[in-house]
């Protein structure tokens, strides 16, 4: 097998070492040691790929951050192209696949709580934060005035946050279906609202 994809094996063993190992034992608690036992690989090969255990986070985050992407965007393609349509697919990416598994909500609330500490992982937040916004922004802005847009983004935003601080504070699990209807109604609601206030 090519030295590269060794390399891309080995890398995702030891991201889904990381999630396993902070489901069980929670951000502090998740050493290089048991995270290597748990990939059944050495604690070198972390160090090698990783440089510790907050390289291995932010990859983990960054792997994650991917999945949203990827789910969005396939999601998105099983659409008709309406603003609406792409509006509901977004909600449906943050509530689907590998986001709604319990070590994925932990491991979303192990990256919030130490991101206040770590520039880098603030950074990756900030990314995340910031492209769920502009992409709700986008569609809201082709159904409502901009100023509108903006809000209703920033509330729809904070309410798939809190849904998932919410699943993580509850042993990590979540109810897509409420959680998605609730948001999707919210949707419709704001649309609603706006154009009747165009009216």
């Amino acid at each position: 097998m090519a030295r590269v994809g060794v390399e891309s094996i080995r890398r995702q063993q030891l991201i889904d070492a990381t999630l396993e190992v902070i489901e069980i034992h929670g951000f502090q608690g998740a050493t290089i040691g048991k995270i290597a036992a748990a990939s059944e690989l050495s604690v070198g090969i972390v160090s090698h790929y990783f440089g510790g255990k907050q390289g291995l986070l932010e990859a983990t985050m960054r792997y994650l951050l991917s999945c949203l992407q990827e789910d969005a965007s396939k999601l998105m393609a099983g659409q008709p192209n309406t603003p609406r349509e792409c509006l509901m697919a977004i909600v449906d990416a943050n509530f689907s696949g590998v986001q709604t598994h319990a070590q994925s909500a932990k491991t979303w609330l192990a990256f919030w709580t130490q991101a206040m500490h770590s520039p880098e992982l603030m950074r990756l937040q900030r990314v995340n934060e910031r492209r769920l916004l502009s992409n709700l922004i986008f569609h809201l802005r082709k159904l409502m005035p901009g100023e509108s847009a903006q809000a209703t983004a920033q509330t729809l935003a904070a309410m798939i946050d809190g849904f998932w601080l919410r699943a993580a504070m509850s042993e990590g699990r979540i109810e897509p279906d409420q959680a998605v209807a609730l948001c999707k109604t919210y949707i419709d609601q704001a649309i609603k609202a706006n154009n009747g206030a165009s009216e």
